[in-house]
């Protein structure tokens, strides 16, 4: 074949190649759809065969030396991985993580439900009376709280031990709870449950010692991030089961797979929340320099913020999406 013969017969599929890698270029590969990727994987795959040909029968003609730059730029968006870097990270936590709990909010709030559900049973059962509280605590610690002198007692508390204990126990928490979706979410609902129950009767005892003030004190502080971040990964863990009790159009596999990483991403991003209620935990909420009203402010600051992290880059990007749509409209007009 002579070479005006091969471009002749080539050239469009050489254009196309060379649109899709503009658009590549440009970073506009999250608006390539399907067939569109596809279609660049064989086309690239089509000019390595014409560059071989080229070289071949026409040696390093201008066609051969357009045909490598046309490849070689091809391949690196194929086989060059990118790397992840800080910049990367943060736009994950403060944007992408807020717009994944907002979209998974369905079962986060599940979660929270299962959890809160524990904690009134327990309270409840607990007020009415103490010796239920066994059915969910030590009678040792029931009894200890119960006789203990609030108004004298004092706590050895290392802040570094303990903030780190704390930070490895709730971790634990957040990961069985994620973990326990693999049961059918069965898992994940008793661990939720389970923690409510703690909860719910220690808040049970401290209110039959009058003590509500301080037993909210020492919980809430540190305890909306921490609960936030569990009643997260609780909804991870139900993602996880759901798939697998309904996998939809897809494969229980595939289902799993794809939820899975939705799931991975919702726990991975708890990971600072964690962090941070360790920190408060271990050397603010224990500390006796600050009343306890105080720390009860300082939580609706933390439940605030909290709040106002989630819901900024969901509103953001709801007006990006009205501000598209409008553009659109525009131009269909």
């Amino acid at each position: 074949m002579k070479e005006d013969s091969f471009i002749k017969e080539n050239y469009k599929t050489w254009n196309k190649l060379e649109s899709l890698l503009e658009k590549l270029q440009a970073g506009k590969i999250n608006k390539l759809n399907k067939n569109e990727l596809d279609g660049f994987l064989n086309m690239y795959n089509l000019a390595c065969g014409h560059l071989s040909y080229s070289r071949t029968y026409f040696g390093n003609t201008s066609t051969t030396e357009y045909l490598n730059r046309l490849v070689a730029s091809s391949h690196s968006y194929i086989y060059t991985t990118k790397k992840s870097n800080i910049k990367d990270l943060f736009k994950f936590l403060i944007v992408e993580f807020p717009l994944l709990i907002n979209s998974n909010i369905k079962p986060i709030m599940l979660s929270t439900f299962i959890f809160l559900l524990g904690t009134l049973i327990s309270f409840v059962l607990t007020v009415i009376s103490v010796d239920n509280a066994i059915a969910f605590f030590p009678a040792e610690m029931v009894e200890e709280i119960m006789n203990r002198d609030f108004d004298s007692h004092t706590v050895v508390w290392d802040a570094a031990i303990q903030s780190s204990f704390i930070l490895t126990n709730n971790i634990r928490v957040g990961i069985l709870v994620f973990i326990f979706g693999i049961t059918l979410g069965v898992g994940s609902a008793y661990v939720l449950l389970y923690n409510g129950y703690m909860l719910g009767t220690l808040a049970g005892l401290y209110f039959l010692n009058n003590e509500n003030l301080l037993f909210w004190s020492l919980i809430l502080p540190h305890g909306i991030i921490e609960l936030a971040a569990i009643f997260i990964c609780g909804g991870a863990g139900l993602i996880i089961g759901y798939a697998l009790i309904n996998p939809g159009k897809y494969s229980r596999k595939d289902a799993f797979i794809i939820k899975g990483k939705i799931a991975i991403k919702l726990l991975l991003g708890t990971i600072p929340l964690y962090i941070v209620a360790g920190f408060i935990e271990g050397y603010f909420t224990p500390t006796q320099r600050v009343s306890d009203v105080f720390k009860i402010f300082f939580s609706i600051i933390t439940l605030g913020l909290l709040v106002l992290y989630i819901l900024i880059p969901n509103i953001k990007n709801r007006r990006a999406d009205k501000n598209l749509e409008l553009k659109k409209d525009k131009s269909k007009g």
